[in-house]
């Protein structure tokens, strides 16, 4: 048995432990694995796939993961997905008939008052005024979930249903991350 044998026996012994679930195996979306500290919280969240796909990206742009780090991954996530459906709604906007446009054009405005929230959120966060941060971002809830509203009531599809579900899952996340610091 040569070395070249002794290392491949290691390599399946190890994706065998893997795949019985015996190795740490949490894995971003797209970014590889998750640092275990990442999982460990985002395990403690209504969402924590969610939780680790967004902030297991940006895990190594702080030299410390606690409680605080990953929050601030996941209201940095929660910021760029909000910017992701103002894009969406122009993008959408320009082939919609007139009755979609309306409602498209209501749900880029509380996308924007949802950034200005988002963006309270993270001051506060900053200072670790825990009551402030869930009272933004639970504003910042109200705002996208308003989205719907113009399109529940004239009956016309929502182009943008999956992007508010997402919001939605990111914006408990940091709320119960919010709570723990």
């Amino acid at each position: 048995m040569g070395p070249a044998h002794g290392h491949l026996v290691l390599l399946v012994a190890a994706v065998a432990l893997l795949s019985a679930g015996f190795l740490p195996h949490a894995v971003a979306k797209k970014g590889g694995a998750v640092p275990s500290a990442v999982a460990d919280i985002c395990s403690r969240t209504p969402f924590p796939d969610t939780c680790k796909s967004t902030a297991g990206r940006h895990a190594s742009k702080y030299p410390v993961i606690d409680v605080v780090a990953v929050l601030n991954m996941q209201v940095d996530a929660f910021s760029k997905r909000t910017a992701h459906a103002r894009e969406r709604v122009t993008k959408v906007s320009r082939g919609a008939q007139p009755q979609q446009t309306q409602a498209l054009s209501f749900c880029d405005t509380m996308y924007m008052n949802t950034q200005d929230t988002i963006g309270a959120a993270e001051r506060a966060i900053t200072f670790r005024d825990k009551a402030t941060a869930k009272i933004m971002l639970q504003l910042a809830v109200q705002d996208f979930e308003s989205c719907d509203r113009p399109f529940k009531q004239s009956g016309i599809n929502n182009p943008l249903e999956k992007i508010d579900v997402e919001l939605n899952q990111m914006a408990q996340n940091c709320m119960t991350l919010a709570s723990m610091i």
